[in-house]
């Protein structure tokens, strides 16, 4: 008998990339963007690679977050 296999899955980061106001935090907090960036997502590159989000990943790495803040969120 043969299995019947969906091979057409979407990632829950090209279900984020398919809304119009996706936010680089939104995809950033995905357990599986880095997976996707190894593989090559076209479309999360694209977005990652616009101007905007560049200068903010630029400053995610630059800029030591505030002390105040909760630390699962600080050290993500």
């Amino acid at each position: 008998m043969f299995w019947k296999f969906d091979l057409n899955t979407t990632s829950h980061v090209d279900k984020l990339l398919d809304k119009e106001d996706v936010t680089l935090e939104e995809l950033m907090d995905e357990d599986d963007v880095l997976q996707e960036c190894k593989a090559q997502n076209r479309r999360l590159l694209d977005f990652l690679c616009q101007q905007q989000c560049m200068e903010q990943l630029v400053t995610l790495i630059t800029h030591e977050p505030p002390v105040d803040m909760d630390e699962k969120v600080r050290f993500k």
